[in-house]
């Protein structure tokens, strides 16, 4: 009989073709690929030209506001809006330079979003290493998640500049906490919460983890305390069995599996790693040194570091001190009526939308980047197309893993608390840690061609996931629009039904039809959120149509509305029905768009005298 030898994955052979050797054809063909794909992404972001539905037109509204005077300024309209200041402030000076038109006021988000990738690519570098950074900003300009919100007039593309911008604050903290660093993490945190309040779930995240890292730090240093102490008693031994005094053999490196790095060279890639969160030792060294406090890496940072990052953290509230009294009116009277608070399922939903986003190709992604994610969080190359995992997680993969999520936990709770609604664009908050696990797995890739085709394959897949999307009708405004210049008179009125329709149609509707919003008899550009719920529910429906018919006389009323949205499910129906019995001569002169086809979807009614 024959003994079979099964060679253990560990010890097996190293490629012949290995991430970062001397570039090849092969190396060139896909940079040139790469670039092509980059290129066809910035593009993307300035391509969109649809009408801008409700969040966007109602942020160009409030921009458009004046910020002193005696009639409604930008505060009164964030005050019923509910929203933090600085960007609309931004777009306020803006559009007092380029015109609040669809491509002018989307072109700011795109150029944010763009502009981001630089400060990503420098924490990146500082955090994960310089290979995985440069795939975490490849990542982040062909991500559908954010090549949409390059093309949305929303702060989304904000929060990711300053939660970019914060980290490398927060990193110069930890190494370096002089007073200037301290401010610089002072000023990002406090305009992160003067950007959106979902914000504040990332500081606190963040201030839970720093907090950690303070009380481990007592703990590591307690347990050396009493390690040394042991090791200098009488007659006692040091650790590894030696007696003080005696000559200690060299500690040995790595004693089972010898590392891979992706650019092939052993230990490389994980020694760079361990460099920067073990103050440049050996990363056995470090172990040996962490008994105490099994799987936990000793970080690099001075060891006042943590304390002066939650000092820099709390001083931000200093910055975002101005806005505290509308920050406690709008927490008593504005909130997210429009939908209901999220479960803890959310969670894993949001990562769904950060790998590939809601198209069927985007779907697909989402496996490829899944891999990518444990391999970021736990992966060791072993060379060729093997990989390790370490189930207890490696740093820094398991701690950026850990601030994504957490802050996801955190506004899920946080929602369920207050009856806040979720929304995957607001987890734009937690999206930068998601994208250096995703950077740092595929550098896990040791294999050449495997590394190239996974990041050609995912960023080839993300461009046209994210072009889907970003083509996407997201309101029926336009439409509505051509039909009403066509059938509409002047004198005709237009009512809309819910408000939430109002801000877009309001931007294309002919300036001489008389708009009104179901039930404040307001104009359509902006949506006023104060005590929202309980105005709706005590509002009388018959007596708005009435009002409306009156007014109207012997000229069309026409109804934009949609049964779909919260706290109107029997109002728009009372006004339409009162209409329908006042002005029996009705028809549906635009069909209400599929959702798969159009975000913002109505149905648009006639009522004719006779």
């Amino acid at each position: 009989m024959t003994d079979v030898a099964v060679r253990p994955a560990e010890n097996t052979p190293e490629p012949v073709d290995r991430a970062g050797a001397r570039p090849g054809r092969e190396e060139r063909i896909f940079r040139a690929a790469l670039v092509l794909i980059i290129t066809a992404a910035v593009v993307v972001r300035f391509v969109a030209r649809q009408p801008l539905w409700l969040d966007e037109a109602q942020s160009v509204a409030i921009a458009r506001l004046p910020l002193s005077g005696t009639g409604p300024t930008m505060w009164d309209g964030l005050l019923e809006d509910g929203s933090p200041p600085l960007y609309y402030i931004l777009l306020h000076l803006w559009t007092s330079v380029l015109g609040d038109g669809t491509g002018a006021v989307r072109a700011m988000s795109a150029v944010i979003n763009l502009g981001s990738a630089v400060p990503l690519y420098y924490l990146g570098r500082r955090l994960v290493g310089q290979r995985a950074a440069k795939v975490a900003v490849v990542f982040y300009l062909t991500s559908p998640f954010a090549l949409y919100f390059g093309t949305e007039t929303r702060m989304y593309s904000l929060i990711v500049l300053l939660t970019t911008l914060g980290g490398l604050a927060l990193e110069r903290v930890l190494r370096e906490p002089r007073a200037k660093n301290i401010a610089a993490l002072a000023i990002c945190s406090g305009c992160l919460a003067l950007t959106h309040y979902w914000c504040l779930y990332l500081l606190v995240t963040v201030g839970a983890w720093l907090i950690g890292l303070v009380f481990l730090r007592r703990r590591l240093a307690a347990a050396r305390a009493v390690r040394d102490a042991r090791s200098t008693r009488p007659g006692g031994r040091a650790r590894g069995g030696h007696r003080p005094g005696s000559v200690r053999a060299p500690r040995p490196a790595a004693t089972a599996v010898t590392p891979v790095a992706p650019n092939g060279a052993p230990a490389a890639g994980l020694a760079e790693t361990a460099d920067q969160w073990a103050g440049g030792r050996h990363p056995a060294e470090v172990l040996a040194d962490t008994v105490d406090a099994p799987g936990r890496m000793v970080p690099p940072w001075s060891p006042r570091g943590p304390l002066a990052g939650i000092i820099g953290i709390v001083a931000g509230g200093l910055v975002f001190a101005p806005w505290l009294p509308n920050f406690f009116s709008q927490l008593a009277h504005t909130g997210t009526p429009w939908g209901e608070p999220a479960t803890f399922a959310a969670v894993s939903h949001a990562y769904g939308q950060w790998a590939g986003g809601p198209t069927t190709l985007g779907r697909l992604l989402l496996f490829l980047i899944t891999g990518l994610v444990a391999a970021g969080i736990a992966g060791r190359p072993l060379g060729g197309r093997f990989l390790l995992l370490d189930l207890k997680g490696l740093e820094p993969g398991r701690t950026l893993f850990l601030l994504a999520t957490g802050t996801l936990i955190v506004a899920v709770a946080a929602g369920k608390a207050v009856g806040n609604a979720w929304a995957d664009r607001y987890t734009a908050t937690a999206f930068v840690p998601f994208l250096l696990v995703v950077g740092l797995g595929a550098t896990m890739l040791a294999d050449r061609r495997v590394f190239h085709g996974v990041l050609a394959i995912a960023a080839l897949a993300g461009v046209v996931a994210g072009t889907s999307d970003v083509r996407r009708e997201r309101s029926q405004a336009g439409e509505a629009a051509a039909v009403l210049t066509r059938l509409a008179s002047p004198g005709d009125i237009l009512l809309v039904c819910p408000d939430q329709l109002g801000p877009g149609l309001a931007r294309t509707v002919p300036s001489w039809l008389k708009v009104y919003v179901v039930p404040t008899y307001a104009g359509p550009d902006r949506v006023n959120w104060v005590d929202y719920e309980e105005r709706n529910e005590s509002a009388n429906g018959v007596a708005f149509a009435e009002r409306a018919l009156a007014e109207a006389g012997t000229n069309t009323v026409f109804m934009a509305g949609s049964g779909a949205y919260r706290t109107y499910e029997e109002l728009c129906t009372q006004v339409r029905a009162t209409l329908q019995e006042r002005r029996p001569n009705a028809d549906e002169v635009m069909e209400q768009g599929l959702p798969t086809r159009v975000y913002e979807n109505y149905a648009l009614l006639r009522f004719r005298a006779s």
